[in-house]
Parts: structure tokens; sequence; C-alpha cells
């Protein structure tokens, strides 16, 4: 199961024990990357998903999905408040 996964240390221990997990190289490939700005401080992103992996021997498809991204602006940058990743495939 995936998620949710709430504070920094929870996201990099979720990133860590996935990549620790992951055979081949990995890729996420976002396409049709629509940003809709809500306000000066805040905006929304959504783009479609492609992930693939190369073992070196084979590439595979592995999911298809959408990721919506929430972004709030503080001291000037864009962070990402809140990720949610639907995939097409979940098991």
């Amino acid at each position: 199961m995936l998620g949710p996964v709430a504070g920094r240390a929870a996201v990099l221990d979720f990133i860590r024990d996935g990549h620790t997990a992951q055979t081949g190289r990995m890729r996420h490939y976002l396409s049709n990357v629509v940003v809709t700005t809500t306000d000066a401080a805040t905006a929304e992103v959504r783009a479609y998903l492609l992930q693939t992996r190369n073992t070196g021997e084979s590439i595979q498809m592995i999911s298809t999905g959408v990721y919506t991204f929430s972004l709030r602006r503080s001291d000037g940058r864009w962070r990402i408040a809140e990720l949610t990743l639907t995939l097409d495939n979940a098991l």
C-alpha cells in the first residue's frame, strides 16, 4: 500500500525504503503538465505519469497515473504542500 505519508521524516523514510527495494533503474516521466494558480500563494499542478524500469536486459512499463501537486509559496519559493499519486493500475 502506498501512503498516505505525512511529515518530512516519514517522506524521506518512504523514499529511502522504496529506493532500497527497487531493482533496475526506475524513471518517472511526467507529461501534459498543467499549472493552475489559485492566488499569489497557492497553485495546483496536474501531470500524467508513465513509470518505467530498465534492468539492463529489458525495459518495462511499470505503471501509468496522475500526479497532483498542491503548491504553496513561502519565502519567495514554491514548495510542495501535498502530493497525490493516483495509479491507473494500483494493486
